[in-house]
């Protein structure tokens, strides 16, 4: 896995899109933190938006977690969801 700088990434684009194409990943650092991955998009039944999943889901385990539960003083599914976000932080 390739690592670079933001500054180096702006510079070298084209050379680090290149190595993408060619199946190696980038990692791009802001202060020696990384901050993204840059890496080719696999092709999923001809749309080359999607990737595979990475591992194998259980839809029964998704079913069985519990539900969220909206607030008394969230009146509508928009307000729960507003109320959640503003937690969140």
């Amino acid at each position: 896995m390739k690592t670079v700088t933001i500054s180096e990434a702006k510079n070298k684009l084209s050379e680090l899109l290149a190595a993408v194409r060619a199946g190696e990943r980038v990692t791009i650092l802001d202060r020696k933190l990384p901050i993204a991955r840059v890496e080719a998009i696999r092709e999923v039944a001809g749309n080359p938006h999607l990737s595979p999943p990475r591992a194998e889901w259980d839809p029964e385990k998704v079913l069985a977690l519990p539900l969220a539960k909206m607030s008394a003083s969230a009146s509508t599914l928009t307000a729960a969801v507003a109320e959640e976000r503003e937690s969140a932080w």
